[in-house]
């Protein structure tokens, strides 16, 4: 759902911060409740306020109307139960200045989760997607680590048990160390329950998996084991981190741990190719132009020259995968568009439809493992892979309307043809993204899997590919979707060099550069 208008009821210093994080977003405020496609309640953290409060907004509010709570320890169930529509309730726990956990009841709908999600995007800040549990994950993994260091919590001890209890008699030298452990444990932990995704806990904690990834994961296993000699503590050691050691996925040195790693370096530039697989018949590319992988034309050109290492050098399947464990592509380099006239854009556009269309028919099947967003360009090249495979916590869009453009690397034609036109029309029209459970609904994505599995899956997948006939892959995939795509993209092409002329398109990519709220006039 597209939030249009949004409104904030409550008093004090927590609603007036909901309040101006809206306006300073742009996002426009409703004249009353009886407009509003979004209400942010932020009451007092009690049950019976909020019971009020969720029962007036019910009455008072359109039936399509998100209705959301700032509680940061009640059930969002138990708020929503008061409602005809605990689907459309949703926690917005803001836990700081840069993250809110997007919290889903038992009825809570994947739709609704998504559209909190992008009001949290549009509000420039990170949105954590979890399910209910005391603590969240934020709080919860913060609390194990303050634990170490004497500070307990009754709450969190009366749910999961002494862990949460006050540490006695920790050596000063060993409080760090104690502390990392348990909030790393406590994370594994949150991860294995199924309350939040790989990526979203280590959006809001401090990234404790890249750094055990860092350590090596057989030294964390090795410290857990030996904290009981050391400290007299018991720290068992969680289950993933058994599986992994176990299975020789130890971390950065091994290539993978938690995320997957290049083995190769690049020579510091923004693309990698290595060769993985028996007889090196699947070709990995990575994406390592941070912070974001952008595609700008520099990258095109780095991505264009890993594909002739890819053909030349034999290999069977190309796995495009992203070196960064937050995100796959954020898209393209908007900065660049500011270079752009007709004639060097077409050129850029005609180079990238080409590297797609190189892609699509030749006998190497390709395959992106999509791991956090894809938006815009990343989208698109991820379209013009064989095969996507979607971590459970990316998600795909064509945010190019924002601009005042439209998507330009293939968007407009890809996305139809594997989505229906009325979906890729929603998307292309609106902009919002969908979470990677509807983009496998709607046949963007072939599967969906845990976080932590992705990269193995996408190359189990191309060790397969690389078995099938070749000559036999190359055909199949020439002969498939007979439309003219080519005309398509030369179609485009053309519209997107129009509306990069517009000023609509200017006043976009002006707005994005300086950090503010586009105002479109139309022209």
């Amino acid at each position: 759902m597209f939030v249009f208008t949004a409104a904030v009821v409550g008093e004090g210093d927590a609603a007036a911060s909901v309040l101006a994080a809206l306006e300073t977003a742009g996002i426009p405020l409703a004249e009353g409740l009886g407009s509003a496609d979004l209400v942010i309640e932020a009451v007092p953290d009690r049950i019976e306020a909020k019971h009020r409060a969720f029962a007036e907004l019910d009455a008072a509010t359109p039936g399509h109307a998100i209705l959301a709570t700032t509680t940061a320890t009640l059930s969002v169930s138990e708020i929503a139960a008061v409602t005809l529509r605990p689907d459309k309730v949703v926690g917005l726990h803001f836990a700081g200045e840069r993250v809110v956990e997007v919290v889903a009841g038992d009825d809570t709908s994947p739709e609704t989760e998504q559209a909190a999600a992008n009001v949290v995007a549009r509000l420039r800040r990170a949105a954590l997607r979890c399910g209910e549990a005391p603590g969240y994950v934020v709080g919860r993994v913060a609390a194990a680590a303050a634990a170490e260091r004497g500070v307990g919590d009754e709450r969190l001890q009366a749910a999961y048990g002494p862990r949460f209890a006050a540490a006695h008699d920790v050596a000063a030298g060993d409080v760090d160390e104690r502390a990392a452990l348990r909030a790393f444990v406590e994370a594994c932990l949150v991860l294995e329950e199924g309350v939040a995704d790989l990526r979203d806990v280590e959006l809001g904690t401090g990234r404790p998996f890249a750094r055990a990834d860092a350590r090596g994961l057989d030294a964390m296993l090795e410290a857990l084991e030996r904290a009981e000699d050391r400290w007299g503590e018991h720290f068992e050691p969680p289950l993933i981190l058994r599986r992994l050691v176990a299975q020789g996925r130890l971390g950065v040195a091994s290539g993978q741990g938690f995320h997957p790693y290049p083995l190769v370096d690049g020579g510091g530039g923004p693309v990698a190719v290595e060769r993985r697989g028996e007889g090196g018949d699947v070709a990995v590319v990575w994406l390592n132009h941070p912070p974001a992988n952008a595609l700008s034309p520099d990258v095109i050109e780095a991505l264009w020259e890993a594909w002739s290492s890819v053909v030349d050098g034999g290999a069977r399947a190309m796995v495009l995968a992203s070196a960064n464990p937050a995100l796959f592509c954020a898209g393209a380099d908007i900065k660049a568009f500011t270079a752009w006239d007709d004639a060097s854009g077409r050129a850029v556009l005609e180079r990238v439809h080409a590297l797609g269309r190189a892609w699509e028919t030749s006998p190497v099947t390709t395959i992106a493992a999509v791991n956090g967003l894809a938006f815009g360009g990343g989208c698109e090249i991820a379209m013009a892979c064989d095969v996507r495979l979607a971590a459970r916590s990316a998600s795909f869009g064509q945010p190019e309307i924002n601009l005042g453009l439209l998507p330009g690397f293939g968007g407009t034609q890809r996305l139809a043809r594997l989505v229906g036109p009325a979906k890729a029309l929603e998307m292309n029209t609106l902009g919002d993204p969908i979470a990677a459970a509807e983009a496998y609904e709607f046949g963007l994505v072939n599967r969906v899997v845990e976080d932590v599995e992705l990269f193995d899956l996408a190359l189990a997948w191309g060790r397969r590919a690389a078995l099938q006939p070749a000559g036999a892959i190359g055909e199949i995939k020439r002969v498939s979707g007979a439309a003219d795509l080519d005309a398509g993209l030369a179609a485009e092409r053309d519209a997107f060099l129009r509306a990069l002329a517009s000023s609509d398109a200017r006043e976009g990519i002006a707005a994005f550069v300086e950090k503010r709220p586009p105002k479109f006039t139309g022209g």
